[in-house]
């Protein structure tokens, strides 16, 4: 539950502030899919950043259960394999590796990267970093999944058949 959210930015020219959001209310029910969609710049990633307590509001009350940013930006560590990028939720949560490993190759070929767990990052195409990107957030295991752009580096017929997963798999089994 959002209650007159509001939110501003010191403006570049230093002219005063700049509202990203202002009276943003809204209110989700469990297992309910919500799209926020806008023009660029309009506040979208500001509204997710703040349901994820990533940056407080300046303005109103939020109500959420833990949630999980997905950035619009793969942000995949260099050093660690698909799969491990995928299970670093579950690691930072103190699941050892091996089990963490097994957790994220289980998603992979649900998503189209079976094959490609031990891959480095640079060896995957854009849309397969993103999949994977996706993959860590789903295993992050919160409750409120907040994705910023989630398939925007996918091909058309990759990103229908993510949206017809994410939509047609029930939240208790993403995990």
């Amino acid at each position: 539950v959002l209650r007159d959210i509001g939110h501003a930015y010191a403006s570049r020219r230093g002219a005063g502030l700049l509202d990203a959001l202002d009276g943003i209310s809204l209110q989700a029910a469990r297992g309910q899919l919500v799209a926020v969609v806008g023009p660029s710049g309009c506040g979208k990633t500001t509204l997710l950043e703040i349901i994820c307590r990533l940056r407080e509001p300046q303005r109103g009350s939020i109500e959420c259960p833990p949630a999980v940013l997905m950035p619009q930006r793969d942000l995949l560590l260099p050093w660690l394999s698909a799969v491990d990028n995928a299970g670093l939720a579950l690691r930072i949560a103190g699941l050892s590796r091996a089990r963490a490993r097994a957790r994220g190759a289980g998603l992979f070929a649900e998503l189209g990267l079976d094959g490609f767990e031990h891959a480095r990052p640079h060896e995957l195409s854009g849309g397969m970093r993103q999949r994977v990107a996706f993959a860590r957030t789903l295993l992050s295991g919160k409750p409120v999944l907040c994705l910023d752009e989630p398939f925007g580096a996918l091909d058309a017929i990759t990103r229908a058949e993510m949206q017809e997963w994410l939509s047609a798999t029930p939240a208790h089994e993403r995990r």
